[in-house]
């Protein structure tokens, strides 16, 4: 292995654990957003030329690092309760789904920051509208009749008249996945399903995987602020050893040019 080449090899090092670190401060930037789920980076090798070892095969020389990709830690975060009704926690598997009247996508999360609008539509803090099973938006007709509003286990709402009489409002679409690594970050919170989500699952049909609606309830981001500061740490540590392999290499190639003079 030459200088050159040596150098190379800690300049992806220092590609890899930048990227790893950026990674490391998107968890701790968002340890206090609604339903936020971990990433981790995963790490590969990389080859360059092969050589000769004592048999009749060979050998990969080393080439460095580089990130193989990203992967997201789904379990769930925290319950936390909430003075309002329509904040809704997933106690268990599943996401709801929203449609974005804009642009017409539509989308899962499982921040259920949900309120009721001007129009009485069920919709997130984007202002996109909450589906129901079997499609469509969630919207509360005669809003004016009810004086309060619960939501039970299985995700359907109900309106409280004045007289404490129930009204079955509608049933929230819960949605899951047989690969949830194959859903694709949107931001804000959203998901699409990439093409790699598997099977898609919905309560209408399959109820009992979905655990259970809270209301009054928001889930946690499952950062693990611990983990996250250790991990920083060996991550900086790795990106100053490569820092040191740069430097190392720089003064044997000094040290070659005064040879000859």
């Amino acid at each position: 292995m030459g200088i050159n080449s040596a150098m190379y090899n800690g300049v992806s090092g220092l590609n890899s654990f930048a990227t790893a670190i950026s990674v490391v401060g998107d968890n701790v930037a968002n340890s206090n957003t609604t339903a936020y789920k971990t990433n981790r980076v995963h790490f590969g090798d990389m080859v360059n030329q092969y050589l000769s070892i004592n048999s009749n095969d060979t050998e990969s020389e080393g080439a460095g690092s580089m990130i193989l990709g990203i992967s997201t830690d789904y379990a769930q975060g925290l319950i936390l309760n909430t003075s309002n009704w329509a904040d809704l926690a997933i106690g268990g598997e599943g996401f709801f789904n929203v449609h974005d009247i804009v642009s017409g996508k539509m989308y899962y999360t499982r921040d259920g920051s949900f309120h009721l609008d001007e129009q009485a539509f069920l919709v997130n803090m984007l202002g996109h509208r909450v589906q129901a099973v079997g499609g469509g938006p969630i919207q509360v007709n005669n809003i004016q009749n009810f004086v309060s509003f619960h939501v039970e286990t299985d995700g359907s709402i109900y309106g409280v008249d004045n007289t404490g009489v129930q009204h079955f409002i509608n049933q929230l679409a819960l949605f899951s996945f047989s690969n949830k690594d194959g859903l694709v970050r949107q931001g804000s919170n959203l998901y699409i399903a990439g093409p790699e989500v598997g099977q898609i699952f919905d309560n209408s049909t399959t109820p009992e995987i979905f655990g259970k609606v809270l209301d009054y309830s928001l889930e946690s981001s499952n950062v693990d602020l611990a983990k996250q500061m250790v991990d920083m740490i060996i991550f900086q540590a790795s990106y100053n050893a490569n820092s040191k392999t740069i430097t190392t290499c720089k003064d044997m190639i000094d040290a070659t040019i005064n040879m000859v003079r």
